[in-house]
């Protein structure tokens, strides 16, 4: 995938990516029986706030004080048993990037990287304008090859602000280095102990 500038958005985000293709609901959560699933991801830690497995199996952590309706950061996990080769894993990420763009997502990035221990990932950042809430969702998302099959990770951050055209302009100068090498590094939560069931 070649560089192209974009940006991505969090719930919409996770959305669009699970939707590759067909887009589906997530089963929310949080007024349901509790579930002891977290990740850690930038120093914070995420608790499972909705799982759905329509198309893909997709998994939202949301920090303690938020929800899957109500967050200002999110971190999403989506499994895709249908990519298993770098070439498979590069056309998932096309597809990715172009579903976005069809839902009005601005791609401020999308290239192909290579991590420490020398595995390639792809990785975009895209950002969805929404006025009329005043405010910009952005998804740092990385497209990469775990043991059996292909998976995506999703930082999803709502900057939201009379000035948020401004707020998010500043917040990217400010972060997407660091949410760059912090999805690079991420931990992939353990898939196949992650639940399955709708709760």
């Amino acid at each position: 995938m070649n560089s192209i500038t974009s940006a991505l958005a969090g719930g919409a985000l996770a959305a669009l990516l699970a939707a590759t293709p067909g887009t589906s609901a997530a089963q929310n959560l949080s007024g349901s029986k509790a579930v002891n699933t977290s990740t850690q991801f930038m120093d914070r830690t995420y608790h499972l706030g909705s799982f759905n497995q329509k198309n893909t199996a997709m998994w939202e952590f949301v920090p303690a004080s938020e929800t899957v309706d109500n967050w200002t950061s999110l971190l999403t996990v989506i499994d895709r048993p249908d990519a298993h080769s770098r070439e498979e894993l590069d056309r998932l990420a096309e597809g990715i990037m172009q579903n976005y763009q069809s839902h009005k997502g601005q791609i401020l990035m999308a290239k192909t990287m290579v991590g420490k221990s020398g595995e390639p990932f792809n990785y975009m950042v895209v950002a969805f304008d929404q006025p009329a809430l005043r405010r910009y969702e952005l998804s740092f998302a990385k497209v990469g090859l775990a043991q059996k099959n292909a998976y995506v990770m999703v930082y999803g951050v709502r900057i939201i602000d009379p000035d948020y055209v401004g707020k998010a302009k500043a917040f990217l100068t400010q972060h997407s280095g660091e949410i760059g090498k912090a999805l690079e590094t991420a931990a992939l939560p353990e898939i196949s102990s992650l639940p399955r069931k709708e709760f």
